[in-house]
């Protein structure tokens, strides 16, 4: 596959990777996203995987990963740390 002119997303690529058993996707991008992934800590991982591959909803996710619900902004910084994570380690080159 060719390189892609314009970047996409971290979700859409965290999408690309999850839709890998379930219809077409990227497999260079979504072997590259696995790779970074497994480098993560285990609750970024684990946080993830919940959100993206299980498609779990914010109140299991909290539940699951002990997260707080109240205030509803803990989930989104704790999601926004993971992806930026990911982020950090996609960018560099292995």
């Amino acid at each position: 596959m060719h390189e892609r002119s314009t970047p996409r997303s971290i979700d859409a690529r965290l999408d690309n990777w999850a839709s890998a058993g379930r219809g077409p996707y990227d497999p260079v991008d979504a072997v590259r996203i696995e790779q970074a992934w497994q480098r993560l800590a285990t609750r970024q991982r684990d946080l993830l995987r919940t959100v993206y591959l299980w498609r779990a909803g914010r109140e299991v996710v909290c539940r699951r990963l002990r997260i707080p619900r109240y205030p509803w902004c803990r989930y989104e910084l704790e999601l926004a740390s993971a992806k930026r994570a990911l982020a950090g380690l996609l960018m560099e080159r292995p």
